[in-house]
């Protein structure tokens, strides 16, 4: 799934800048390509001439990426911490959401236009691969996330969202990890519903594959384009889980002592420059 690697990991590039320090952020960007490229073959097994298709496209989405997104990360974070200095309102978190949305948006249209001389390459056999590794990720998926003692799973849900907010406040205090517990408690359905939207999701990409090779029509572009903006799932569930999520920000929000609005502040104004300074490096 050449595209999908591509428009994932320049998501992940974004959550580094968002979640990383400063020098390791720019070091791990810089090397990207390699990393994209790593990545592609994981998921598609690349043979000969695909490797150096795969390069090629990764290589120009990446300069693309540097020179086009980067500029656009900075203003966005450097206006999220100007809100987040005034305090937050449920439109500001919206805005978050619809900006993070375009921007996916547009990473999707560029990862599926460079990678179009390789989505021409694929045969059955990387079309074979990619499918074993979504069975793979899949088991996994249910082994360490969907199985086992509740209260565990719950527990586990809890950590890793309390580590996401400390990375950008410092330590919450014990009332505000029982904001994130009600959370927790109040969307425990939700993870398994997201796995089976995953399952679907992904069955409808191998099978959008299957058909682009069997017909040997080109590249399935608009199609796997298509496919991925649709990617994100807004069904009821997802709503009601982003609805939750948007109260558990507010509520942190109004928790939030000085020192850690200023923590979350400088590490937004950090990221942005960043992204600055990751432009002009380019």
């Amino acid at each position: 799934m050449p595209a999908f690697p591509f428009s994932r990991t320049a998501l992940l590039l974004l959550s580094l800048l968002l979640g990383a320090c400063a020098g390791a952020t720019r070091v791990v960007y810089d090397n990207a390509d390699t990393a994209v490229l790593i990545l592609a073959d994981r998921y598609l097994d690349l043979e000969g001439k695909q490797w150096k298709l795969a390069r090629g496209s990764i290589g120009r989405f990446h300069a693309w990426h540097r020179q086009t997104e980067l500029p656009r990360y900075a203003s966005l974070l450097q206006g999220a911490a100007g809100r987040v200095e005034r305090g937050l309102t449920r439109d500001d978190v919206e805005w978050g959401i619809q900006s993070l949305r375009a921007r996916y948006a547009v990473l999707v249209g560029a990862a599926v236009q460079e990678s179009r001389p390789l989505l021409d390459a694929l045969d059955a056999d990387n079309v074979a691969a990619l499918e074993r590794h979504f069975a793979a990720e899949d088991q996994k998926r249910v082994r360490e996330r969907l199985t086992g003692d509740p209260a565990k799973q719950e527990r586990d849900r809890v950590a890793a969202i309390v580590k996401r907010f400390e990375e950008w406040t410092g330590p919450l205090s014990e009332a505000q990890k029982e904001l994130v517990r009600r959370f927790v408690r109040s969307t425990a359905d939700y993870p398994r519903y997201a796995h089976e939207t995953r399952l679907r999701k992904q069955r409808e990409l191998v099978e959008l594959l299957q058909r682009n090779v069997r017909a040997g029509n080109g590249s399935p572009a608009e199609d796997l384009r298509s496919h991925l903006l649709a990617w994100e799932d807004r069904g009821v569930p997802k709503r009601e889980f982003q609805a939750r999520f948007v109260q558990l920000i507010l509520d942190l929000d109004r928790t939030l002592t000085s020192s850690q609005r200023a923590s979350a502040i400088e590490r937004l104004r950090r990221y942005a420059e960043d992204c600055r300074q990751l432009e002009r490096r380019g």
